[in-house]
């Protein structure tokens, strides 16, 4: 009997013990309830900011012709060329390509004479889906040349100091609102001293013509303040509405919708597209130009999944969809 006793004291013992155990356990690993972070909204802060830079307006220039020295169709281009290659360095930024911006201002016949007001800029901008506009003027693009030297009987000597001044101001136009977001200015300068000395008319020394050199050095030096401004303003520029442009169904398999656009144009995971089908083109009569689509909505869909440049999503209403309808994200 005292065996029975013994064992059922050590019985209730080791019971107690693994109840208290387990207690202890279950508060020391206690973990607090988290709300779960959405999808989307991780997409959204991964996303580099959408950027097309237009080219910069050159018309209070005083002496436009040194614009041509930076090269291409319009010199201003060349200021703009050194603007997007900066901004992509940076990682910051993803940049729309030169082609389609120009292929939207032909299209639409917009900004034709270069100087671009803020609604202009976020209707181009809206058009490319991109979140901002860059637009910015050239405000100083001189080159100042010096000489002086000493004539002797016998001898001579000059010397030639060429100067580049390069200044810029630059804005960037948020696509949705129209409001400018962010401005920079760049200053730039480049010099380059030339000498030469004659003896008995006999001399040499260093001649060199580089004004293009000199005037792309400064304007390295102007853009890459411009950059820099910018950049420290990306954080909060990441934080302002975005543009979303529409996209269009590229191919149907049963239940899942495949979109021509992705992630660079602003479509995550979780996000809730509207369907559309074209039912009229309204076109100006005066250059035949489509100016507005009657659409009817058939249904919607939910992206499931996301690249660069397509999305994926599942049918949440409506059916008979197919290619060439419009997907229109919801706000």
């Amino acid at each position: 009997m005292n065996r029975v006793c013994l064992f059922s004291f050590i019985t209730t013992t080791m019971v107690f013990s693994v109840v208290s155990s387990a207690s202890a356990f279950n508060q020391q690993v206690f973990i607090p309830s988290v709300q779960p972070v959405s999808s989307t909204l991780i997409a959204q802060n991964n996303q580099k900011i959408r950027v097309a830079v237009l080219d910069f307006d050159y018309s209070s220039v005083s002496d436009p012709r040194w614009i041509s020295l930076l090269g291409g169709e319009k010199g201003s281009r060349g200021v703009s060329d050194i603007l997007v290659n900066k901004l992509v360095d940076s990682g910051k930024y993803s940049v729309i390509e030169r082609s389609r911006i120009d292929a939207v201002l032909q299209e639409q016949n917009l900004g034709a004479s270069g100087r671009v007001d803020a609604t202009t800029a976020a209707e181009i901008g809206r058009i490319l889906g991109v979140d901002i506009v860059i637009v910015g003027s050239i405000t100083q693009f001189d080159l100042e040349a010096r000489q002086e030297g000493l004539n002797v009987p016998f001898f001579g000597q000059q010397k030639k100091d060429t100067n580049a001044y390069v200044k810029l101001n630059a804005r960037m136009i948020n696509t949705t609102t129209a409001e400018i977001v962010g401005t920079a200015e760049g200053n730039g300068t480049a010099n380059q001293s030339d000498r030469s000395t004659t003896i008995l008319g006999f001399g040499g020394g260093s001649a060199t013509s580089n004004e293009g050199k000199l005037l792309s050095a400064a304007t390295e030096k102007a853009v890459s303040q411009v950059v820099e401004t910018f950049n420290s303003k990306a954080d909060a520029v990441a934080t302002s509405p975005r543009a979303i442009s529409n996209a269009v169904i590229a191919a149907v398999a049963g239940n899942q919708i495949i979109l021509n656009k992705g992630s660079r144009d602003g479509f995550a995971v979780g996000m809730k597209v509207t369907i559309e089908r074209v039912t009229q083109q309204v076109k100006d009569p005066a250059t035949g130009r489509i100016i507005r689509q009657l659409t009817q909505p058939i249904g919607m869909i939910e992206i499931t999944e996301v690249d660069g440049q397509s999305s994926v999503g599942k049918v949440v209403s409506g059916s008979k969809f197919k290619v060439g309808d419009l997907a229109k994200p919801k706000s």
